[in-house]
């Protein structure tokens, strides 16, 4: 799904997030493309962030923070818990 809520107000907007939460309870996987943090880290259970067409990484989302996402898409860093792809400038925690 490629920004599935980005044309629809609140109620609609509820409809598609229960409709992926079903889907989901049936075993079904789902690509979703979203710009809303607060949906990805609400819907998906693993995240991966691409920068200038590369892959930066991939996590689950229950293994990163928004914040440390919002890293990997800004600065193109790579926390710990993700794992890196070629795009990937891996984050200096010393």
């Amino acid at each position: 799904m490629d920004e599935p809520t980005a044309a629809l107000g609140p109620q609609e907007t509820r409809q598609v997030a229960d409709l992926i939460v079903q889907l989901k309870k049936e075993g079904i996987g789902i690509f979703l493309i979203s710009h809303d943090i607060h949906d990805v880290f609400d819907l998906a259970d693993r995240v991966a962030v691409m920068k200038n067409g590369q892959l930066v990484g991939t996590a689950r989302t229950r293994d990163v923070s928004k914040d440390e996402v919002l890293g990997m898409i800004i600065l193109g860093t790579c926390p710990p818990a993700a794992t890196p792809g070629p795009g990937a400038t891996v984050a200096d925690h010393a």
